[in-house]
């Protein structure tokens, strides 16, 4: 038989999700919204990701030029 208590927890679920329509739907606006967070924290990642390197491109711009300008 199930010997953890992970097992049993898994076990309970699936026989939930079998058995009733309520818990299927359920189930399935959770993983909606749960791809739905996941894929909004991807955006903010490569919003963060674009103004750190616009950030450096602008430092090294400065750098450049102040460069060019000294003898």
């Amino acid at each position: 038989m199930v010997k953890s208590p992970l097992g049993i927890i898994f076990a309970a679920a699936a026989i939930a999700l079998a058995v009733s329509p309520e818990a299927r739907k359920a189930a399935r606006k959770l993983a909606v919204k749960g791809a739905g967070m996941v894929l909004d924290l991807a955006d903010q990642v490569k919003d963060g990701t674009r103004e750190l390197q616009s950030v450096e491109t602008v430092k090294n711009e400065e750098k450049n030029t102040e460069q060019s300008l000294l003898p």
